[in-house]
């Protein structure tokens, strides 16, 4: 993830994409050779995620936990169906994906439920999150934006996690995860009654 790698220890609070979703969007990348393009520039799938929070040291570790456990956010979908890239050369190229319509209303919500949360625990938040997934961090070249079939993904947890390992074994390990409270259905249609 090249020269963006937070140091070990680092905490920050993320959704991370599922098994499932993460392979759907793999698959834009292979049918079009885009994977080897990027070779050893893409960043492990076990990587992927959607920022919630900035980058904060160690000792928030506790605060930052207790404001996770309080977090009441509803689950929502993300649909993730553009591929673009940010950045440009001589700078940083990021490929991500992201919705082609703009973050998503239960993203938003989310975003400051974490924000509020944690400033309650003396945490100040300075970043906002675009909603968004990193394919790769230093991409050789910029890529048009290609809008593609678009995967669904249900954020339905938060991860409180720490940055560990460097180079090809920097991950980021969970120290707690919560469950988001299911979205509101709405009411049954309650049909032929109004016949």
């Amino acid at each position: 993830e090249g020269g963006l790698m937070a140091a070990p220890g680092t905490l920050f609070v993320m959704a991370r994409v599922p098994g499932g979703i993460r392979e759907a969007l793999m698959r834009p990348l292979l049918e079009r050779g885009l994977d080897v393009t990027l070779g050893r520039r893409i960043s492990p799938l076990r990587n992927w995620h959607q920022t919630l929070s900035d980058l904060h040291p160690p000792e928030a570790r506790e605060a930052m936990r207790l404001a996770c456990a309080r977090i009441d956010a509803p689950s929502f979908d993300m649909q993730l169906d553009r591929l673009q890239s940010a950045g440009a050369p001589p700078r940083r190229v990021l490929w991500l994906y992201l919705p082609a319509h703009g973050k998503p209303d239960g993203l938003t919500r989310l975003q400051a439920s974490v924000r509020e949360k944690l400033r309650a625990n003396g945490i100040v938040e300075t970043q906002g999150h675009r909603a968004h997934v990193t394919v790769s961090y230093n991409a050789p070249q910029e890529i048009a934006p290609l809008d593609i079939t678009p995967v669904s993904w249900r954020v339905d947890a938060i991860e409180l996690v720490e940055v560990a390992g460097q180079g090809d074994d920097y991950r980021y390990e969970v120290v707690e995860a919560w469950p988001l409270r299911a979205p509101a259905t709405p009411p049954p249609q309650q049909l032929g009654l109004l016949g």
